[in-house]
């Protein structure tokens, strides 16, 4: 039987990394502002954890993801009980894909780039105007806030009304 210590490893930290080992700067920086944009604060083991999904990407299990990781960082992987809390989190806000295999094996890919912003509508209350909002600040606004509640944006309408001093002519 395996004897683990009682204290906690240290968590993993790029600088752990062995030269010439792990994914693109630019691969795992473009993940990581993704990861940012719906609202998922990056640590350390993230960031190690994104070079590894790209390292042995397409299509890995968890437990090649932590060996990859392992012979990455010397040893020093994160457990695989951090692994997957962390690959459930990526899943869910759509920066990984999971696909279930007939043999019931959980793989993780990078998921594609959303293509299309979703539709921001505002709708004027007394005449039912519909204005196109196409500010990406709203659409990461709201992105953001429904990732904190387990969502996602596809649309989205916001009834406003009038100003006060808009319907006031100046004299």
């Amino acid at each position: 039987m395996l004897a683990f210590s009682a204290y906690r490893r240290s968590p993993p930290a790029l600088k752990q990394i062995r030269p010439g080992m792990g994914a693109s700067r630019s691969a795992v920086r473009r993940l990581e502002e993704r990861c940012e944009d719906v609202g998922i604060r990056m640590t350390d083991l993230r960031r190690v954890l994104l070079h590894g999904v790209l390292e042995v990407e397409p299509h890995a299990t968890v437990v090649e993801i932590w060996k990859a990781l392992s012979v990455m960082t010397n040893g020093h992987a994160p457990s695989q009980g951090s692994i997957q809390r962390n690959l459930n989190l990526l899943v869910a806000r759509d920066i990984l894909r999971r696909d279930v295999t007939p043999d019931r094996l959980w793989r993780y890919s990078v998921a594609p780039e959303p293509k299309v912003l979703p539709s921001v509508l505002f709708i004027e209350v007394g005449t039912g105007r519909k204005i196109p909002c196409n500010a990406p600040e709203v659409v990461i606004l709201l992105r953001r806030v429904a990732a904190e509640h387990g969502l996602a944006v596809q649309g989205a309408s916001i009834t406003v009304i009038p100003s006060v001093g808009h319907d006031i002519e100046a004299r």
